[in-house]
């Protein structure tokens, strides 16, 4: 090992080019590298889920989830199920073995056993099999709508005022939707607590009597006319024609021209001359207010392969910049980027902390050149760090930022060990290549067993299994790159630096000679400079977090 260490030592400009090489792509790799809260997966989780109008949780268990759980019960990979019947629905969580090879092949399994269950009620709609990912939102963006107030206006008149500013407000709401999905950072979007569009019928009960008729076959009526169905073809010898019956509505004004009543020798009765037919929403109770005005809320979510600040700056500057109706306005909220910069500027925030600190130290009690390669070890490893999980495909989010600040302060004590070994090995008498070598050599057993017995602690991290060990995968890569990264630098790198020395001339400026006078003078002075320094530094930095404090606050 000592010849390693010497070779280094020889060969200065090979260090440099590595450590150039590291910091460039390093830092290339952390600009690039995706942005987000916490790390997004897919869960070893299969939900089947299938809807069951009107049903009750006794119905639904029968004859939904216990079929379903016969049926799936043979597959390969599945570990435990849960089924959860409820009014109008039921759903299956299937969860599978962490160490499932394929994932995707359950899945199709499991979706090909559940369409073959022959005996689901009649009222249930078709099962939908999914995987579930563990996916949030980026921002919210509000759709608030004029404060309305109908109070004053006739119970009916007031009624329909509400619904048509209910269908105002969703109109504007769908077109901000729509605008949002042309963003090039965003590619979902959805209007969260809004009720489904609805077509109310209604025909009094003296109408039906009069035409002789039931709500039930007026139901029928329209069921049977408002469709849209294939009806074969037409071959000649040129040409094939296809033939399609459309009749399918969806808005009121065309459903309400279905006819209903067929009257002898004149115009067929339809809907609207029977009753009336009006546009809604399904009868649910949902309010939706912000700041205390009515309002519609689109929730931008982020995907894998999207950098989330990117994402929130392209939601708010399009807030900013959009043109709303009298009386609208457009409020960015929820916006979870403001985590991830508080914690990236707290990680530089520390980082540039520790990097002055242990300049200023070393500087002040030991010299100049060896504070300044010390501290240079905390952007190498840092940026470097970057390289490893950028290949791995991690991304920069609150789990690898927390590991980079929690192996921040371990990373530069190998350097420190180091630089002061080879500063003592100096005072002796050594040359400084000399000293470089042995005093590297000397405490090279201490600096491996002190970085050896932590990566030892980190590296079980990477074997957990299941939905914690995919949230955490990130952590333990991050501090064993840093720390592996720090270690080399400290091995080879920072040898190298401080073996090399200019000699003394008289040519020199005052800034150099400033610096002599400076080592030049008694250790207890420097040492009392030293410490007045720090006492500054603590006092100035305990007056000043209730501010940073409030400021965050408002901020």
């Amino acid at each position: 090992m000592k010849s390693i260490i010497r070779w280094a030592v020889n060969n200065s400009p090979a260090m440099n080019t590595i450590m150039v090489a590291v910091l460039c792509a390093g830092l290339f790799s952390l600009v690039t590298m995706r942005r987000e809260v916490f790390p997004e997966f897919e869960l070893e989780i299969v939900l089947v889920s299938v809807p069951y109008p009107g049903a009750t949780p006794a119905e639904v268990e029968e004859g939904i989830c216990q079929k379903i759980e016969e049926s799936v019960r043979s597959i390969e990979g599945i570990k435990k199920q849960f089924s959860v019947a409820q009014e109008g629905a039921g759903h299956v969580i299937l969860e599978l073995y962490p160490n499932v090879p394929d994932v995707q092949k359950v899945l199709n399994e499991v979706r090909s056993e559940v369409d073959r269950i022959p005996s689901l009620p009649d009222r249930a709609e078709d099962p939908e099999v999914q995987q579930l990912t563990l996916r949030e939102a980026a921002i919210n963006l509000a759709v608030t709508a004029p404060d309305w107030d109908f109070s004053n206006a006739p119970p009916e008149l007031r009624k329909q005022l509400e619904l048509e500013a209910q269908l105002e407000l969703r109109e504007v709401a769908e077109r901000v939707r729509d605008e949002l999905l042309l963003l090039e950072s965003v590619s979902q979007a959805e209007i969260v607590g809004a009720r489904d569009y609805q077509v109310d019928v209604e025909i009094s009960e003296a109408t039906l009597r009069e035409h002789n008729l039931s709500l039930k076959e007026v139901a029928n009526r329209i069921r049977r006319e408002n469709v849209e169905m294939p009806g074969g073809s037409v071959k000649t010898d040129s040409q094939e024609i296809l033939l399609r019956g459309k009749n399918k509505q969806t808005v009121g004004t065309e459903i309400a021209k279905i006819p209903i009543v067929d009257v002898p020798g004149g115009r067929p009765l339809t809907i609207e001359d029977l009753g009336y037919v009006r546009d809604a929403f399904i009868d649910t109770t949902s309010i939706n207010r912000v700041n205390g005005r009515p309002a519609m809320v689109i929730s931008v979510n982020r995907t894998a392969s999207e950098d989330l600040l990117a994402m929130a700056d392209a939601v708010k500057e399009y807030a900013k910049a959009t043109e709303m109706p009298d009386g609208y306005e457009l409020l960015a909220w929820a916006d979870r980027s403001v985590d991830v910069r508080d914690r990236m500027n707290l990680l530089i925030r520390n980082g540039l902390q520790g990097l002055a600190l242990v300049f200023i130290v070393l500087a002040v009690f030991l010299e100049f050149k060896l504070a300044f390669w010390v501290a240079l070890g905390i952007p190498v490893a840092v940026l470097g760090s970057g390289i490893p999980l950028t290949s791995m495909g991690h991304t920069l989010n609150m789990l690898s930022m927390f590991a980079f600040l929690m192996a921040l302060g371990i990373v530069v004590d190998d350097a420190i060990v180091v630089g002061e070994n080879i500063y003592s090995h100096r005072q002796a008498g050594k040359s400084f290549v000399r000293a470089a070598v042995d005093g590297t050599y000397e405490v090279l057993p201490a600096v491996l067993t002190s970085v050896g017995t932590t990566i030892i602690a980190f590296v079980p991290l990477m074997y957990v299994a299941g939905i914690m060990g995919k949230f955490i995968a990130v952590m333990p890569v991050a501090v064993i790159a840093m720390l592996i990264i720090s270690l080399g630098e400290s091995m080879l790198v920072l040898p190298c630096h401080l073996a090399h020395t200019s000699q003394e001339t008289s040519g020199r400026g005052p800034a150099y000679r400033a610096w002599l006078a400076w080592q030049r003078m008694e250790l207890v002075t420097r040492w009392t400079i030293g410490l007045v320094f720090l006492a500054v530094a603590v006092v100035v930095d305990f007056f000043t977090f209730p501010l940073r404090l409030l400021v965050r606050a408002f901020h």
